[in-house]
Formats: C-alpha cells, structure tokens, sequence
C-alpha cells in the first residue's frame, strides 16, 4: 500500500485546465477539462463541494496520461442553481445526459462520496460505458447510519442548518474546526490555504441550498435513503473501492462490506486518513487512480 504523503502543494487547476460549460439535462453544467488520452470523468461529493475543491490538486498529474473532466453538479461550484431538488436516481440520469452531450460512450468514472454513489449507480444502470469504477469515501454503499437519530432531526430543521452554514460562512476558525476533527484525520493537513478556498466557497449565495435539500431527502430515522447494497453483486466492470482508514462521515466498515460482495473489486485503505481522500491523501489517490485505469477495462 503507497505510504500517506503531503498535500500536492498547489490547491489549483492546471493552468492547461480549460474551464468549460454544455447544457445537459436541462441545465448548465460547468466543467474543468485537461489533458489527453482515456475519459476520465471525476465526480465530487455533497456538502460545500465542487470539481475545484475535491479535484484540483490532482488534475495536474492524472492530466499526463487521461483527458480529465470534473464535473460540477447544479448546485455546486460554478454550475447553474437551479431551485429544485435532485435525488441521486435523478443524478445518476443527468450524468448519462453529460456524458451524451460531450460526446463520450465509455470512460473510466471515479466519483467521491456522494459522486461515488451517482458513479456506482450509473454502473449498475449502464455498465457498458464504464471501463473502471472507481468508489472513493463512497455514499451509497449501505443504508447504516454511523449516528442515527440527531442529524435527522437536526438537519431537517431549516434555522438550525442555516445557523451551521451561517456561522461557516463568518468564521474562518469554524471552518477549520469542521475539516480537522470531521472532515480530516489528520489535524496538521488541514492548511489555511485550504480553509481560504471552502471559506470563499461558502460566500456564494444559497451555497448550502443543495446540501441541505440533499440530507433531507437522503437521512431516514436510522437509516440512509440511498443503499445499493442489494445490488453490488450486479456490479459488472473493475471496480476499486478507495475508503479513508480513519473515515469518521463514512465508516471504512462500508467499503469492506461492499468489497466482499462486488465481483473481483480492490479495496485500498488508506491509513492515516479521514473522509475526503483526494484532499487529505492527494498523492495516493493519484497512484491508485492511476493504477486502476491502466489495466484492461
């Protein structure tokens, strides 16, 4: 297993990186395009996200040998905001739509938590256009709650997730606090570049609209509302499953569960490291990303 290494040192897209939007689905869709060879289409994860945030310290590297596109849903980043709320069926439809509209029949996908379950699901829904599926952090693995009452109640209260947001929003120190002892396993990566980045993400308005909408449609008293753990053994291309050893949003449990019932998977745990794997361990996603991508799909 690579050993844990630093954060790449810039947190930008290559400056090669084309910023690119196509509407599909019905909605604008903004998208950062690098580099040549095999699709690789990247998928980032719910909270105060985007293609930016999760990917752009990796583009880069996976740029020399793929041509990158990481998307960013509506709702985040620099896509549209559209007032509406989307399900993870509803995204997994979309992403077909994406893919139709730039013109790729078959890539290699990788999605991150919540992208991870759109990735999955558009495998089980079309897996002759996945060469390899990667599941990084992934959402969608199971319906088990790690705590299972409180943030379905606690989200499902509008003044209460918006004081969170509002208070992320004013305190640079709040927002360091959620990514060192939530987010992040180890404390001393959490970087005031990084803090500056999710800090200057929260200023866009309704920033939080997406997110909240999604955990109450997603959270259930104890259980999840996306589970495709009934279906895993369907799953039909190679597969990785990528998890944080130290994953406090998405227990690794999740991923070796998961493993043992998809066909010929890998699971890679990576130590030393909490939820959001292409931030914390941007190195090891990379080399496995990589790795996977390059055998026969």
């Amino acid at each position: 297993m690579p050993d844990q290494r630093a954060e790449a040192a810039s947190d930008e897209p290559p400056l090669t990186a084309q910023s690119r939007e196509v509407l599909a689905g019905g909605y604008r869709l903004h998208f950062l395009e690098a580099g040549n060879g095999p699709p690789l289409v990247l998928l980032h994860g719910t909270a105060i996200d985007s293609a930016a945030l999760s990917y752009g310290p990796s583009l880069p590297e996976l740029a020399k040998n793929h041509h990158v596109l990481a998307l960013d849903w509506p709702g985040y980043g620099r896509s549209e905001r559209p007032q509406v709320d989307m399900s993870i069926p509803e995204l997994v439809a979309l992403l077909e739509s994406f893919l139709d509209a730039v013109g790729l029949e078959r890539v290699h996908l990788a999605g991150f938590s919540m992208g991870g379950a759109v990735a999955l699901g558009f495998a089980l829904r079309a897996p002759q256009r996945v060469a390899t599926l990667t599941l990084v952090g992934s959402y969608g693995l199971d319906d088990s709650l790690p705590v299972p009452l409180l943030p379905y109640v606690a989200m499902r209260l509008p003044n209460l997730s918006a004081s969170v947001v509002w208070g992320m929003r004013r305190s640079r120190r709040l927002v360091r606090l959620v990514l060192r002892y939530i987010v992040f396993s180890n404390a001393g990566r959490v970087t005031n570049e990084l803090v500056e980045k999710v800090h200057d993400q929260l200023q866009t308005p309704q920033a939080e609209r997406s997110f909240v909408a999604w955990l109450r449609g997603e959270l259930r008293p104890f259980r999840l509302g996306t589970s495709y753990a009934d279906s895993l053994a369907e799953v039909a291309v190679p597969t990785l499953l990528l998890h944080g050893a130290d994953d406090r949003v998405m227990p690794p449990r999740k991923a070796r569960r998961a493993s043992a019932r998809i066909v010929g998977s890998r699971l890679v745990l990576v130590p030393d490291c909490g939820h959001w794997v292409p931030r914390e361990a941007t190195a090891v996603f990379i080399e496995e990303l990589n790795g996977v991508t390059k055998e026969p799909g």
